[in-house]
């Protein structure tokens, strides 16, 4: 291939070759490289954004550039401002300019009008893997089973596992779980029995065309809430049992029928741990290929569990139910089962292994019809209900959904479940506590009215760091009325943090209630609501800015990691704790954190290379013996220079 071809080729895909005579506009030129071995990587995309980067009607993507065989790269009609750089390539995790660690933070790179940029490196690390084999009770392959990945971190001070990848066994049941980002993992083999009365099931496939419209789509948004797919009775991933339907995601090892009711797979995690919290943790490293990762997987007698759920008028037909390991406090969204209730408010698990449960339901007020929502009603390759976004009809924002004065309804009820069967459960609904009060602005700045008011959002997080079930997030929020006045969602009852979004140009000061500051200090939300909250936001927020060195000079790979001194004050804080924060060195060495609410801090600059997750409460013990201590006081704008400290 000619150069001119090659060119024309590059042209087409949005990519550009390496630089030719004749170029007038802000360059930059760098190359890639692999982040342990140092050697170039070729073949790898780079995509700048930001305000350097102009984009028109004529050309409205960014000029990308392609490696070359040395890793090097050319990107050129820059102008003025700042630019990002990603850096994209199959067997590689995603990276940026000035990034120490896979999933670390980047920097942009500041550009003068007609600069001439050379020497900029970005460093990649290889994906992991992780692979082994599945086989049954008697050694034999399980054949199309799903493997999954939990990635382990840490959230509001505690162990946290988050599904990541997965993969499915082949014909040897052999799996190969590729493309994962070096870190710790555990690896399970999930299995979650979804249980619709058959009735539900008429209702979409029975004859004359089913339910209608109406109540198809209350349906399936009851069951996509709850994550349970809707398939016919015909499908491989289906079974009959009574007046129910078993249906089971694609890869799980399909229940056997015995004249005592069915045997089925739970979920078991590698080596052979029913719980995550007990399972082995396997940590990968840039390019590892962890192999003879083994499960084999043990049938267990399972038994009935019946009952009925009451809402405050009487049974609740058609409201979904999960049920989930009562210990299980360190992963999201792992059912045992789920369920729904048929028309008489009764609901019925067919086979849940011996263990110590809690049924838990949550149901918000129902949505107002929308006359949009059955052409957004799609069914996806497994049967799954699911209702899309709805198409704008012009280009404004839409106005935020109303907060419904309906009260929603939860359930928490304990289950222990031994081999026998187990009836007459009543799971009693009752009304979730929600929050209320008002917002106030103190500063000079005009105060925000109209969309920008109602605009603002205000969460409830649980403390601990976990989610709210499988709802959507508009349950868990609130907004103000153009009065300043706010409700939020009912939520199950729990210890919580507010979390608010401030509007352009303020900055959230508290969350007061009798003299308690609600986004700091996680609070008690049981039976009753919350009322006379009052959210303050400022325009003279405090802030702590100052410049680090290595040495003699300037740092600008450096992490600035704030953290209050108050050791009790890490955990149970919430997903986004306020005060806990870090900002990344510019070009120049200097930093910036702006909003802190005013307290004791512990502040200290490191490298991004030296941690994985700083919420880790014992990295952030070993931080704050090295830290310095600063005090911030309401609306100062503090300097504190810093000097990197290396942590080993």
């Amino acid at each position: 291939m000619g150069f001119v071809p090659l060119v024309l080729w590059l042209v087409a895909l949005g990519l550009q070759p390496l630089p030719q005579p004749g170029t007038h506009s802000a360059t930059v030129s760098g190359r890639v490289v692999d982040a342990v071995t140092g050697r170039p990587v070729p073949g790898v995309v780079v995509t700048p954004a930001g305000s350097a980067v102009a984009l028109t009607s004529a050309t409205p993507l960014p000029p990308r550039a392609l490696t070359n065989g040395q890793g090097e790269f050319v990107l050129r009609g820059l102008q003025k401002g700042t630019v990002f750089f990603t850096a994209v390539k199959s067997g590689y995790v995603s990276a940026t300019f000035r990034q120490r660690r896979p999933g670390g933070s980047g920097q942009g790179l500041p550009i003068a009008d007609g600069a001439q940029l050379n020497g900029v490196e970005i460093r990649m690390w290889r994906h992991a893997s992780i692979s082994g084999t599945i086989v049954d009770e008697a050694g034999d392959p399980a054949v199309g089973v799903r493997v999954q990945a939990f990635s382990r971190g840490f959230v509001a001070g505690r162990k946290r596992y988050t599904p990541d990848l997965s993969a499915m066994t082949d014909d040897r049941g052999i799996y190969r779980i590729a493309n994962l980002m070096p870190g710790e993992y555990a690896i399970g083999v999930p299995s979650t029995q979804n249980a619709i009365p058959t009735e539900v099931m008429d209702a979409f496939f029975g004859p004359g065309g089913g339910a209608t419209e109406g109540r198809r789509r209350d349906l399936a948004a009851e069951l996509s809430a709850i994550g349970s797919p809707t398939v016919p009775a015909g499908s491989r991933y289906a079974l009959a049992a009574g007046d129910q339907t078993v249906t089971l995601p694609p890869g799980t090892l399909v229940p056997q029928q015995h004249p005592q009711g069915l045997v089925i797979y739970p979920t078991l995690f590698y080596p052979a741990a029913t719980a995550l919290a007990e399972a082995g943790v396997i940590a990968v490293r840039s390019g590892d290929e962890r192999g003879s990762v083994d499960i084999q997987m043990r049938p267990v007698r399972a038994a009935r569990v019946t009952g009925i759920v009451m809402a405050p008028e009487g049974p609740a037909p058609y409201v979904g139910i999960r049920l989930v390991p009562a210990a299980e406090d360190v992963v999201e969204s792992l059912e045992v089962a789920t369920t729904m209730t048929n028309g008489t408010g009764a609901f019925t698990f067919p086979a849940v292994p011996q263990g110590q449960y809690v049924l838990t339901v949550l149901r918000p007020p129902r949505a107002p019809n929308d006359p949009d929502m059955a052409a957004r009603m799609t069914m996806t390759a497994g049967g799954a209900i699911t209702v899309g976004s709805a198409v704008p009809r012009d280009s404004s924002p839409p106005p935020p959904p109303a907060i419904p004065s309906d009260a929603t309804l939860y359930a928490q009820t304990p289950l222990a479940v031994t081999d026998a069967e187990v009836s007459g459960v009543i799971v009693p609904l009752g009304a979730a506590p929600r929050m209320s009060g008002r917002v106030e602005f103190e500063g000079s700045a005009d105060k925000p009215a109209g969309a920008a008011l109602t605009g603002i959002r205000i969460n409830l997080d649980p403390a601990d760091g976990s989610r709210i079930a499988d709802r959507d997030i508009a349950f868990q929020t609130g907004h103000p009325d153009e009065d300043g006045r706010f409700r939020t969602f009912g939520v199950p009852p729990g210890k919580y943090v507010v979390r608010v979004n401030p509007p352009a140009g303020w900055f959230l000061k508290g969350v007061m209630l009798a003299g308690t500051d609600l986004s700091d200090a996680p609070f008690d939300l049981r039976a009753t609501d919350v009322e006379g909250v009052t959210i303050v936001f400022t325009d003279r927020p405090a802030g702590l800015t100052g410049a680090i060195r290595a040495g003699q000079t300037a740092d600008p790979d450096a992490v600035v990691l704030v953290f209050p001194t108050d050791a009790s004050s890490w955990p149970a804080r919430g997903p986004f704790p306020r005060r806990m924060r870090s900002a990344r060195a510019d070009k120049e060495g200097r930093y910036s954190l702006i909003g802190l609410p005013s307290g004791e801090y512990h502040v200290i600059a490191v490298h991004e290379d030296a941690f994985a997750d700083w919420q880790d409460p014992a990295l952030l013990a070993a931080l704050a013996r090295a830290a310095q201590q600063v005090r911030i006081l309401d609306g100062e704008q503090r300097t504190q220079d810093l000097t990197t400290t290396v942590i080993r």
